[in-house]
């Protein structure tokens, strides 16, 4: 039980980094300064010839940054499915015990038709 809850939380973790990196975005966009061509600061869709200045000093060039976000969509997806594998486990579960619990209850059995107008009393406790 507590691995398909592993897979859940590795699934949403993968899902949301790729999220955060851009990764659904369909334009190119630096998260932190994008430089152009001439040296100066221009706003954050990327376009040919710019230098994206990420957070821990890294530096892409425009088809590094596409491939880094194409990358990030994979994650989105790859973590959508774990976490989809994830969340059957335990929805199997309460699906089998559900199950079980209304079986044990009353087994399966013809029911058994009354006929117009007749009035009975009501059985006492579960039914």
């Amino acid at each position: 039980m507590s691995a398909t809850w592993a897979l859940v939380l590795r699934g949403l973790f993968q899902a949301g980094q790729g999220v955060t990196s851009h990764g659904t975005s369909s334009e190119v966009e630096c998260s932190w300064i994008n430089t152009g061509p001439d040296g100066e600061d221009h706003p954050s869709p990327m376009e040919p010839g710019d230098l994206c200045h990420t957070r821990n000093g890294d530096e892409r060039t425009y088809g590094e940054q596409r491939a880094f976000q194409r990358a990030a969509g994979e994650d989105v997806v790859i973590g959508a499915w774990v976490l989809g594998v994830g969340l059957t486990g335990p929805g199997g579960l309460s699906v089998e015990w559900r199950l079980r619990k209304a079986w044990a209850r009353r087994p399966y059995e013809a029911r058994t038709r009354r006929p117009w107008g007749a009035r009975t009393r009501r059985p006492r406790g579960r039914v």
